[in-house]
């Protein structure tokens, strides 16, 4: 036992005096800190399009949904008047709906919807939770382990951190903080064992990084994105794009309304 002890003191002292290791521990970190940041960017961009669909659900999404059930009308209308043209009296009236009626008892006026907005934190606060957010993720984020024990004790803590973040609940984040980094672990290894498990983290998390980056830059590219960001660009002139998106087609709603009647 005496010789075991000493081994592993040993193995310890060499491990911490061993620049190659450090090295690769300073590697390792830095590709940790990445991956962090990364989750940080692309957990903000998800909630930020989260709200700004809940946004569009409320001012925009029902109009064209409305929209797009009145040109599924006016198809229809338009090919019972072909119909008429074509046989006249001998048109089968029953197979001709009437469109107007269809379009009043599907569209009525209905309530906003009742959901909660997620709450907003003050300016200084928000930058604390992001910070502390991210150390936390450098720290449990399930992605920087390869093992299948220290995984699944992350993925549970990690949505526990997610969880509190979504919620601005800053106390909860400093709680976490004090979880410890890992959960009990197996035997200690030998400093050949540590440099070969380094090696290997550092070519994952690479692999890890060019993933996040990916998922980034298709979030970001999506139709969803882009119009939230031209939103916010003419909000910054004082222009109100929804607004304008809404009137337009509130306009078309009425014109294709009109040739409902004419056509009913």
């Amino acid at each position: 036992m005496f010789r075991r002890r000493r081994s592993r003191l040993s193995d310890s002292i060499r491990e911490a005096t061993d620049p190659h290791l450090r090295s690769l521990r300073h590697e390792v970190a830095d590709r940790q800190e990445q991956v962090a940041q990364l989750e940080l960017e692309l957990f903000e961009m998800r909630s930020s399009l989260a709200e700004f669909e809940h946004t569009l659900q409320a001012r925009v999404r029902p109009l064209e949904r409305q929209l797009d059930e009145l040109h599924k009308q006016l198809k229809l209308a338009r090919h019972q008047a072909e119909r008429r043209a074509q046989w006249g009296d001998r048109a089968d009236a029953s197979e001709t709906p009437d469109v107007v009626s269809q379009f009043e008892r599907a569209w009525q006026p209905r309530r906003p919807s009742s959901e909660p907005r997620p709450a907003t934190a003050p300016t200084a606060e928000r930058a604390d939770l992001r910070e502390l957010y991210r150390q936390l993720a450098k720290r449990f984020h399930p992605d920087l382990t390869t093992d299948p024990n220290q995984k699944k004790w992350r993925e549970q803590v990690m949505a526990e951190i997610n969880q509190a973040y979504q919620a601005k609940d800053l106390a909860a984040l400093q709680a976490l903080r004090a979880q410890p980094d890992q959960a009990p672990s197996a035997a200690e290894k030998s400093p050949e064992e540590v440099s070969t498990d380094l090696q290997a983290e550092v070519i994952r998390l690479d692999g890890v990084i060019v993933r996040l980056q990916r998922q980034l830059h298709e979030l970001a590219a999506s139709e969803l994105a882009e119009l939230q960001l031209a939103v916010s660009m003419a909000k910054q002139s004082g222009q109100d794009l929804l607004a304008e998106i809404a009137h337009d087609l509130e306009r078309e709603i009425a014109q294709v309304k009109v040739e409902l009647a004419a056509l009913a």
